[in-house]
């Protein structure tokens, strides 16, 4: 209900302000506005505002609106009206007008998009921060020296607050160089400055996380590999491992964290048909 509570109030403020900018332009232009409509269906409000009397009407359902015009094509009579009158017609209107007019409602939209976003980035925007996490053997970052929780300072000599700046940076890197200069500081605060090789990269590898490749993972604090529901007839079941159940190691080898979880029970399956998974509270059994 709150998603489409949301989506609702949003559209409704996009098509309100797209309506805005006609209904204001073609104030600007002298063209008299009859109506100005926000929704469709049966009328919850309808009142009558300013000199020209224009009528402001919204509707039940806020899926689209409309701003109605002065046209001398729409009128069952022209003649009735005065001549004074008929010069505020949309059709009357110089062709320059008429696309300002008719342009507005978008113009307001990417107007509305700009501001939107400058209050969202004044406001600052939440990242991660490019701390590192576990060094890979063999990988870029291993050779280059890069160790863990080291804090990615500076690429290329910008400035980084964030892994997607690191990333952006990089991106661009790999199309200049084959080896990029990073500034990394170590927990003690110290700084160290280190080649890191670009030419290990693909192609293929920017459709994915090219920074796994390269061996620089975001910091993830260890968390228990505590199991969640375990699928009744599911080979963890028939091994005996139950909802709650802490992995503590995998063919004897330490499991701290679900992460490090997945990528032993990984292997281990893809050496063995079977292997024993040490648990709290319970002894190892065949899975």
């Amino acid at each position: 209900m709150l998603t489409l509570v949301a989506f609702v109030v949003t559209l409704g403020i996009l098509i309100a302000v797209h309506e805005y900018g006609h209904f204001q332009v073609a104030r600007w232009c002298g063209v008299k506005v009859l109506r100005f409509s926000l929704g469709f269906g049966k009328p919850i409000f309808s009142r009558r505002f300013g000199a020209d009397r224009t009528e402001f009407v919204v509707s039940i359902l806020p899926f689209g609106g409309y701003v109605k015009m002065l046209d001398e094509c729409e009128l069952p009579n022209p003649h009735a009206l005065s001549e004074a009158e008929l010069q505020r017609a949309f059709n009357r209107q110089s062709v320059w007008k008429r696309i300002a007019i008719v342009s507005a409602g978008p113009a307001a939209n990417l107007i509305l998009a700009v501001l939107l976003y400058w209050v969202l980035f004044m406001q600052g925007v939440a990242g991660m921060k490019p701390l590192l996490g576990e060094i890979e053997a063999a990988t870029p970052a291993a050779q280059a020296g890069f160790k863990t929780q080291d804090l990615i300072t500076e690429v290329a000599g910008e400035g980084v607050s964030s892994w997607t700046d690191v990333r952006w940076i990089l991106l661009q890197q790999t199309i200049k160089t084959p080896e990029v200069t990073v500034k990394v500081e170590d927990q003690a605060r110290q700084t160290r400055l280190l080649n890191l090789r670009l030419d290990s990269l693909g192609k293929d590898d920017f459709e994915d996380d090219f920074l796994g490749k390269l061996g620089l993972t975001p910091y993830r604090p260890a968390m228990l590999a505590r199991l969640g529901d375990i699928l009744p007839g599911s080979v963890a079941d028939r091994a005996g491992l139950r909802s709650g159940d802490v992995v503590l190691a995998v063919n004897d080898k330490p499991s701290p964290s679900g992460s490090s979880l997945s990528r032993l029970s990984v292997s281990s399956q893809a050496s063995h048909s079977h292997c024993a998974c040490n648990v709290a509270a319970k002894s190892w059994m065949p899975w």
